[in-house]
């Protein structure tokens, strides 16, 4: 597999951060082309021989920086236990109040993809721990998707003040765990 060359990664991480620069300043409706490329000091073939617009940045965004490693620790569990759910706790919580502290302005164009990357995010890694532990099965993958989407729901009630993470913790390991 070829590496891929390092000025092309730099460059797109150039115009990513510059990206969520402007996004703590301005609404992403008010965000032009030429805003991005004027912030990240580059011109205008260079962005679009990355991107295709700005929608395309904010998808590439959520993939490679806002959830790309948001699991990692729940994927180093050897098994689904009370210390998975809570790290999966933790994490979404986590996502969701930096999501609403870098993104302020564009919280409404990230939020829906967010919280569909995040689900499948932890769905993979639910997953993976269930092969783990139990064996290549066909079910494994509905079963982590049911408790990723519940896990989830979870998650955003205790970030809404309507759950503990402790009462969470305790009412989730019942229902996954028994």
């Amino acid at each position: 597999m070829k590496k891929p060359d390092p000025r092309i990664q730099r460059t797109r991480e150039n115009i990513m951060n510059g990206f969520m620069r402007l996004i703590k300043q301005k609404e992403f409706s008010d965000i032009t082309i030429a805003d991005i490329t004027q912030e990240a000091k580059i011109n205008r073939s260079t962005f679009y021989y990355h991107f295709v617009d700005k929608y395309d940045l904010i998808d590439m965004i959520q993939k490679e920086v806002l959830t790309k490693e948001i699991f990692n620790e729940v994927a180093l569990q050897e098994a689904i236990d009370e210390q998975t759910i809570i790290k999966s706790l933790q994490a979404i919580m986590s996502s969701q109040i930096n999501l609403s502290l870098q993104c302020q302005h564009a919280l409404e164009e990230f939020k829906a993809k967010m919280d569909y990357e995040i689900k499948q995010r932890l769905t993979e890694t639910l997953k993976a721990l269930l092969d783990k532990e139990h064996g290549m099965k066909e079910e494994h993958y509905l079963l982590a998707t049911f408790w990723s989407w519940g896990i989830y729901g979870v998650a955003m009630a205790c970030v809404e003040g309507k759950e503990t993470l402790h009462t969470a913790v305790n009412r989730l390991t019942h229902i996954i765990l028994r």
